[in-house]
């Protein structure tokens, strides 16, 4: 191949590149605008999901994810995550999460959902319905991502996209760099109480300029 032509290929391949960090990358993550930042209402911080949230693996619920995080705000936080729950499940509670007026809702759902090989569509299209809901009442939602469990497809695009359809602050990926690694899971799906200690750090350096 000529060099010119050798050049040009080159050329091609690093504005393919660019344009697919462009598109695909991390720029674009929360490039949208967040509703209700700040939020218009004044109660306490909600975890909502399961049992990612509620702490399994962690040998205690004060050893969970929201326990972590609310050291790391310096204010409480509301576990309301429950073992097991899919999307359709945890919508049955929401009303109960809505009760507190919380300011903000961190939403990690849909683990359950990918696991039980569920209609995705439907999955994440009721969690945007149940995220829209709590934006009502003046909650800042914050999105909690999964890129996929074992042996399962990825699904962090629909996480994106829900965070943006919504207007709410992703999260993405809340297990990376946790999931596959011994000494921070307690299972081949639950991290321990220091991978918690993880989720909780990454999730209040993401909350942090959302805080008031």
């Amino acid at each position: 191949m000529p060099i010119q032509r050798r050049l040009l290929f080159f050329l091609l391949l690093l504005l393919a590149g660019a344009a697919s960090y462009w598109f695909f990358g991390p720029s674009r993550v929360n490039s949208w605008r967040m509703r209700n930042s700040p939020p218009a209402a004044f109660g306490p911080v909600v975890a909502f999901g399961d049992s990612l949230t509620a702490g399994r693996g962690a040998g205690g619920a004060e050893n969970s994810y929201p326990s972590a995080l609310s050291s790391l705000l310096g204010r409480p936080v509301e576990n309301m995550g429950v073992d097991g729950d899919t999307v359709a499940r945890a919508s049955e509670r929401l009303e109960k999460v809505l009760e507190l007026s919380p300011s903000i809702v961190v939403v990690l759902l849909g683990g359950n959902d990918m696991l039980r090989r569920m209609n995705l569509d439907e999955s994440f299209a009721l969690l945007e319905t149940m995220i829209r809901r709590i934006q009502q009442e003046g909650s800042l939602v914050f999105v909690a991502g999964l890129e996929g469990l074992p042996l399962l497809a990825p699904v962090g695009k629909r996480y994106f996209e829900a965070a943006k359809n919504t207007g709410s602050v992703l999260i993405p990926d809340v297990l990376k760099g946790i999931l596959g690694k011994p000494e921070l899971m307690a299972d081949g799906i639950h991290p321990n109480a220091a991978g918690y200690r993880v989720m909780a750090e990454r999730i209040a350096k993401a909350m942090a300029p959302y805080l008031r």
